[in-house]
C-alpha cells in the first residue's frame, strides 16, 4: 500500500513540476555527454613521452562521433597518432628514440658521455691485451739485438803470476842444480772478432817477466813481448754471409711474425670495442623502445580501470594488466642486458676508471649509426686483404723463414773446408826490459804458419735429416699460407654478404616499421570510435595491444639491423686487415729500445695529390705528418746531417699499389669544403695584400698525430 501510494504521488508531482519522460531523457543524455567530455578533456602524461608529432585538432574532432549518433559504448580517450616514415637516411620521426638514447636511461647518479674516438684512445692506452701483445713484440725485437751482438768485437785481458819448483832428472836442464826454480809474471790483451762472412780473427799482445836458476838461462831476468795473429776462414758454402747471419735473419723474421700477430691482436681488440660500442647503443635503444611500449600499455590500462564502473569489461582490464606485467618484465631483462653490455665494454677498454667504479657509472654513447652505403666488390676487397691482412703477412714470413732454413740445411750438407793462418812477432831482453822488447819486436821478421782444415762427417746423417726436416717444414708452412688465404677470402666474402644483407634489411625493416605504425594508428582509431557489444570491443583491444607489440618489435629489429650494419663494416675492415688504417692508428716501434707506441692520426686524407709547387709550399712537415699506407712503421724518425727529419719508412715492406680506402667507420666523409677547416690554430701566412699574385694556394696540412698519451676531450661528464 505504501509503495503504491508513493508511486502515485510521484506520478502526480512530475507533471506538475514540468518533468515528463521526454524531458528526463534529454537531461540524462546531456549529463552523460558532459561527464564524457570532462573525462577526456586532458591527455595523460604518458602520451607526451611518445616523442612524435601530435595530430591536428581537426583530425581529433573528425574522429569524434556527432551528437545523436552516440553508440551504446562511450569512445575511449583520444590517443596521439604516430608519424609516418620519411626518406631513408634522414633522422626520421619514425626513429624517435635517436635523441633519447643519448640521455640517461638508468637511475644512476654518475654518468659519462663519450664518442668512439675517445673510447678507442682509452683502449690503446689501458687495454691489457694490447699492452701484452706490444710487450711480446718488443721482446722479440731484443732477440735481433742478441743475435747481432755475436759479431761484436770481444776485448781479451789476462794476467798470471807463476812460480815453478820441479825436481830435475837431467843435468842439462839446470846445469847442476837438483831442482828447477822459475818465476814468471805475464800480461796479455787482445781482440777477438767473428766477421759476417764467418772469419774468426784474434789479435793478442803478451808481455812478461821470466827468471830461472838454470845455468843455461841466458840472459837473466828476461823481459819478453809477443804479438800473435790467428785467422780461420771458411772457404765453401759456410763462408757465405747468409749462412753466418742466419740467426740474425731468423730473429728478424720471427720479429716480423710477432709484429703481424700484434697487429692482428690489436685489430681484433679494436673491432671488439667498436662492436661493443654499437651493441651498447642497441641495448639502450631497445630499452627506450620497451619503456615507451610499457607507457602506452599503462595508459590503456588506466583508462580501462577508470571506466570499470561504467562500460569497461573485466576481461578487458585483465588483458591490459597482463600485457603491462609482461612488458614490465621485459623492461627488467633489457635493463640487465644493458648493464652487462656496459660491463663488457668497460672490460674490453681496460681502464681502471671504468672498471674500478662502484657500478654506478652509466656509459652513454654519443654517436648514432651512419649508413653510407659504401659498395665493395669482392675482387677489390680480396686484393686489400691479400695486401694488408696481418695473418697473411705472418704466414708469408713463416714461408720466408722456411726458405732460409732450407738454404742453411743445404749448405750444411757440403763438407767444411777452412783456411787457417797464424803469425807472430816476438822479442826478449835481459834485465827485465819489457818496454825495449815491445819496441824491438817489430824490427824482426814475423813467424808464420798456414794450412787447410777439412771436415766431413761419415754418412752426414744428421745433416741429411735436417735437410729433410726443413723441406717438410717448408711444405707445411706453404699449405698453412694457402689455408690462411682461403680463410681470408671466406671472411671477406662472408662480410660482404652480411653487409649486403644488412643493407637490404635496412629498407625492409623500415617498411615493416612503417606498416606497423600505420596498423597501430588504424587500430587506435577503430578502438576509439568502435561501438557494439563487448565481444567486439574486446577483440579490438586485443588487436590494438598486439599491434603495439608488433610496432615495438619492428623498432627493435630496425635498431638491431642498424647496429649489425655498423658492426658488419668493422668486420669487413677486420677481414681486409685495414681496420687500423681506417681508424687512423699507426703502431710505431723504436729502433733502439724496441718499445711500441700507438699513434692516432687526427686527419687522414683518402687521396692527396700535390703539385711540385704545393709540395715546396707545404714543406717537409706535410710529408712527415702524412700517414703511411700500411700503417706499419717499424723505426723512429731519422735525422740527417742538416737536422731535417725524414719520413718513417716501413721496414721490409714492398711498394704498395694505391687503392682507395673507405672513410672511417661511423665518420662523415671529408669533402673539399671541409679541408681548409683542418688548418692549425696559429697562422703564420702573411695577409692577402702582402702575398704574391701568382703564389699557389697552400694545401690543407694534416694535424699532428695524437699519441694515446695525449688526453682526449671526448669525455663529457
Amino acid at each position: 500500500m505504501g509503495c503504491a501510494a508513493e508511486m502515485d504521488l510521484n506520478e502526480n508531482l512530475m507533471p506538475r513540476m514540468g518533468f515528463g519522460p521526454p524531458t528526463i531523457a534529454v537531461f540524462v543524455m546531456v549529463f552523460t555527454m558532459t561527464v564524457a567530455q570532462g573525462l577526456y578533456a586532458q591527455h595523460p602524461p604518458e602520451t607526451q613521452r611518445l616523442g612524435i608529432p601530435q595530430p591536428s585538432a581537426s583530425a581529433t574532432i573528425a574522429a569524434t562521433p556527432p551528437v545523436g549518433s552516440l553508440p551504446k559504448r562511450l569512445p575511449p580517450a583520444p590517443m596521439d597518432l604516430l608519424a609516418a616514415p620519411t626518406v631513408s637516411g634522414d633522422t626520421a620521426p619514425i626513429q624517435w628514440w635517436t635523441d633519447r638514447v643519448t640521455q640517461q636511461v638508468l637511475d644512476r647518479d654518475r654518468w659519462v658521455r663519450f664518442d668512439l674516438e675517445t673510447i678507442l684512445l682509452d683502449t690503446l692506452a689501458h687495454s691489457p691485451r694490447i699492452l701484452s701483445v706490444g710487450y711480446e713484440a718488443s721482446s722479440t725485437f731484443q732477440r735481433i739485438v742478441q743475435q747481432d751482438a755475436a759479431f761484436d768485437s770481444t776485448i781479451l785481458l789476462g794476467g798470471n803470476l807463476g812460480a815453478t819448483n820441479d825436481p830435475v832428472g837431467n843435468t842439462l836442464t839446470t846445469g847442476g842444480a837438483d831442482r828447477l826454480r822459475e818465476k814468471s809474471l805475464n800480461f796479455n790483451g787482445g781482440v777477438r772478432k767473428t766477421t759476417r762472412t764467418g772469419t774468426e780473427l784474434e789479435l793478442s799482445q803478451e808481455i812478461g817477466f821470466l827468471d830461472s836458476n838454470s845455468s843455461f838461462f841466458v840472459p837473466r831476468d828476461q823481459g819478453n813481448a809477443r804479438l800473435s795473429l790467428s785467422l780461420t776462414k771458411p772457404l765453401l758454402s759456410r763462408g757465405g754471409r747468409y749462412y753466418n747471419e742466419r740467426l740474425v735473419t731468423q730473429a728478424r723474421i720471427e720479429n716480423r711474425v710477432a709484429w703481424q700477430d700484434m697487429r692482428g691482436a690489436v685489430e681484433q681488440r679494436i673491432a671488439d670495442v667498436i662492436a661493443a660500442y654499437w651493441k651498447l647503443y642497441e641495448a639502450r635503444a631497445m630499452l627506450t623502445q620497451q619503456r615507451e611500449l610499457l607507457a602506452r600499455s599503462r595508459h590503456i590500462e588506466r583508462l580501462l580501470v577508470s571506466r570499470k564502473d561504467f562500460d569497461a569489461a573485466l576481461i578487458e582490464i585483465t588483458k591490459a594488466k597482463q600485457r603491462v606485467a609482461r612488458r614490465a618484465d621485459q623492461v627488467i631483462d633489457l635493463e640487465a642486458g644493458l648493464k652487462k653490455q656496459q660491463a663488457r665494454l668497460a672490460a674490453l677498454v681496460g681502464s681502471e676508471a671504468m672498471i674500478g667504479a662502484d657500478s654506478d657509472l652509466e656509459l652513454i654513447p654519443m654517436a648514432s649509426p651512419i649508413i653510407d652505403h659504401t659498395r665493395w666488390t669482392l675482387r677489390d676487397a680480396v686484393a686489400q686483404a691479400l695486401e694488408n691482412r696481418p695473418e697473411i703477412r705472418a704466414a708469408t714470413h713463416d714461408v720466408e723463414l722456411s726458405a732460409l732454413e732450407l738454404r742453411v740445411a743445404r749448405a750444411e750438407l757440403e763438407p767444411q773446408l777452412n783456411w787457417v793462418f797464424n803469425g807472430y812477432l816476438a822479442q826478449l831482453n835481459g834485465a827485465s826490459k819489457v818496454a825495449r822488447s815491445f819496441g824491438e819486436q817489430f824490427d824482426n821478421a814475423p813467424g808464420v804458419s798456414t794450412g787447410l782444415e777439412f771436415e766431413l762427417p761419415r754418412g752426414r746423417r744428421a745433416f741429411r735429416a735436417q735437410h729433410r726436416e726443413a723441406l717438410l717444414r717448408a711444405r707445411q708452412r706453404s699449405q698453412r699460407l694457402r689455408e690462411v688465404i682461403q680463410q681470408t677470402q671466406f671472411d671477406v666474402e662472408t662480410a660482404l654478404i652480411d653487409l649486403e644483407r644488412f643493407e637490404q634489411q635496412l629498407v625492409s625493416k623500415r617498411n615493416v616499421l612503417s606498416t606497423a605504425v600505420t596498423e597501430e594508428n588504424i587500430l587506435t582509431v577503430q578502438w576509439r570510435i568502435i561501438g557494439g557489444d563487448d565481444s567486439r570491443v574486446g577483440i579490438k583491444l586485443e588487436n590494438l595491444l598486439d599491434a603495439q607489440q608488433r610496432r615495438t618489435d619492428a623498432e627493435k629489429d630496425l635498431v638491431k639491423v642498424q647496429a649489425a650494419y655498423m658492426i658488419g663494416l668493422v668486420q669487413l675492415q677486420r677481414a681486409m686487415g685495414t681496420l687500423l688504417i681506417n681508424e687512423g692508428i699507426r703502431p710505431a716501434q723504436s729502433a733502439c729500445s724496441g718499445e711500441i707506441d700507438f699513434l692516432r692520426d687526427n686527419f687522414q686524407p683518402e687521396t692527396i695529390i700535390l703539385s711540385p709547387e704545393q709540395r715546396s709550399a707545404a714543406g717537409t712537415d706535410a710529408v712527415q705528418a702524412a700517414p703511411t699506407a700500411g700503417g706499419d712503421v717499424r723505426a723512429p724518425l731519422d735525422s740527417d746531417a742538416a737536422g731535417q727529419t725524414a719520413a718513417p719508412v716501413p721496414a721490409d715492406e714492398p711498394p704498395r699499389s694505391k687503392v682507395a680506402l673507405p672513410r672511417r667507420i661511423g665518420r662523415p666523409a671529408l669533402n673539399a669544403a671541409a679541408a681548409p677547416a683542418m688548418q692549425p690554430e696559429e697562422q703564420t701566412t702573411p695577409p692577402p695584400s702582402e702575398r704574391a699574385a701568382n703564389a699557389p694556394p697552400s694545401p690543407a696540412l694534416p694535424q699532428d698525430s695524437a699519441s694515446w698519451r695525449t688526453p682526449s676531450g671526448g669525455w663529457t661528464r
